[in-house]
């Protein structure tokens, strides 16, 4: 559990400055923190990078909070929300920062690394997102003040949270029979049904074995900020003071989504609701919920078909001495001979980087939508059965892809029940990383070394 320490509060001349000017902060070698000394009936600045946070055995600077801050700030702006006044946002990203050191350091201790070669081509196919070479991207990131090194441990570092997430929660998502049955069952999921739902939520989490005294504590939370917006209060500036949840500082908003999509708590909720209204208070093992229904709407084009796709492919990987136009040259004398009649399945065995599938010959077997990322799922669905497409470009490197065969699964009943367990998974999933992050998190010896680190 967090210890909070009264010895000094936190100087936030500093943090106001980086919110005004967030490239400068972030580009300052030296700290945020501000004091003031005289010498010679004259004032000076000390610049100090004073430790706001400790978890486990490392600290948290002011200069980091300041610059995580700045970001968000910058990030909030960009996409049209308001951002929180400083009372509000300071604690909830010192909570963010609190979770994900105490994930980076398990991450660590348990062995997931991310290699040089992986984060060079996170980083090139982030800059083809953008439309951009990796030189262009560099130039542009350094044009709005964004230090490159800085940028690069930021991927890597999103990089290794997402495969502990896989590890420690998705992969461990068990869905029984029955489940599945009661799924099918029930009247609220309708696979292809035309209506989605647009969801604010705040949580008022609970640590796990709570007792009574954190249970009340909580209640009261929970009632005070359910009271504020039955009282004509914005949701996301109450999601923003209130909610533990990982999107509070974006309004609680889960954005729009089919019923199979939603929390089950929440998608038994919504259905009782109109829209703008807002439910009780809901109980969970993570803690206590309010949700809003913003918004109802009937999709315009409910699934009706579902193709899957059997492939295969050969991958050339960039690195040191394999360049864009190396790989595309590479993959481009394989195709021509393939064409004239050589094996693609001895061809993947012996040049495709992609280890896993090339023992296959390339053999990806069926594919679903969704299943790939979006680059290359495009030109496999562009590729007619028996085809080899020229070379492309995706995030993991430069691709030939053939297409062998599809097929309609969406009335095979084996696909409906995959369908449901996975929809089944996505739910559990999505409940137990809010309550995993907490429990690591609580886990860990975290100390607050600010006065306004306020305890959420």
């Amino acid at each position: 559990m967090p210890r909070f320490s009264n010895a000094r509060p936190l100087c936030l001349v500093g943090l106001l400055l980086a919110l005004g000017s967030p490239l400068h902060a972030a580009s300052q070698s030296s700290t945020t923190s501000v004091a003031a000394s005289k010498a010679q009936d004259r004032s000076e600045l000390i610049l100090l990078d004073r430790v706001v946070a400790i978890v486990n055995n490392e600290a948290i600077t002011e200069r980091e909070l300041a610059a995580e801050m700045a970001r968000i700030t910058n990030r909030l702006r960009a996409s049209g929300r308001a951002v929180p006044p400083l009372d509000v946002l300071l604690p909830q990203v010192l909570d963010r920062m609190l979770i994900q050191r105490a994930e980076l350091q398990y991450a660590k201790q348990t062995g997931i690394t991310v290699d040089d070669l992986s984060l060079d081509n996170a980083v090139r196919g982030i800059a083809n997102d953008n439309g951009m070479s990796v030189e262009q991207f560099r130039a542009a990131l350094a044009k709005e003040g964004t230090d490159w090194a800085g940028f690069r441990e930021q991927v890597r570092q999103e990089i290794i949270l997402s495969r502990l997430h896989k590890r420690e929660v998705f992969d461990r998502i068990q869905v029984s029979d029955k489940e599945i049955d009661d799924f099918l069952a029930s009247r609220q999921v309708k696979f292809g049904e035309a209506r989605e739902f647009h969801v604010r939520h705040i949580l008022i989490a609970l640590p796990e074995n709570a007792g009574p005294a954190e249970i009340a504590k909580a209640r009261t939370k929970a009632e005070e900020a359910l009271k504020a917006l039955q009282d004509g209060a914005d949701f996301a500036s109450m999601a923003a003071r209130y909610s533990d949840a990982r999107d509070a500082l974006e309004g609680g908003d889960l954005g729009w989504r089919p019923l199979d999509r939603l929390p089950t708590l929440y998608a038994e909720a919504v259905q009782g609701l109109k829209a703008g209204q807002l439910s009780e208070l809901l109980r969970s093992p993570s803690g206590f919920h309010i949700i809003q229904l913003a918004e109802v709407r009937d999709t315009q084009n409910p699934v009706t078909a579902l193709t899957e796709t059997h492939a295969r492919h050969i991958l050339i990987q960039l690195r040191e001495n394999i360049s864009d136009d190396e790989a595309r040259r590479r993959l481009a004398e394989l195709r021509e001979r393939i064409l004239k009649g050589e094996d693609f399945t001895a061809l993947a065995r012996t040049y495709s980087d992609d280890k896993a599938s090339a023992e296959r010959g390339g053999d990806l077997g069926w594919i679903r939508p969704g299943m790939m990322v979006e680059d290359f799922e495009q030109i496999m669905n562009a590729t007619a059965p028996g085809q080899v497409s020229e070379p492309f470009r995706s995030p993991f490197g430069w691709h030939i892809v053939q297409v062998l065969e599809r097929r309609d699964v969406s009335e095979n009943a084996e696909f409906v029940r995959l369908q449901a367990r996975e929809a089944i998974a996505r739910r559990k999933a999505e409940e137990e990383l809010e309550r995993w992050q907490r429990r690591l998190k609580d886990e860990a010896y975290t100390e607050i070394l600010i006065g306004n680190g306020a305890d959420k």
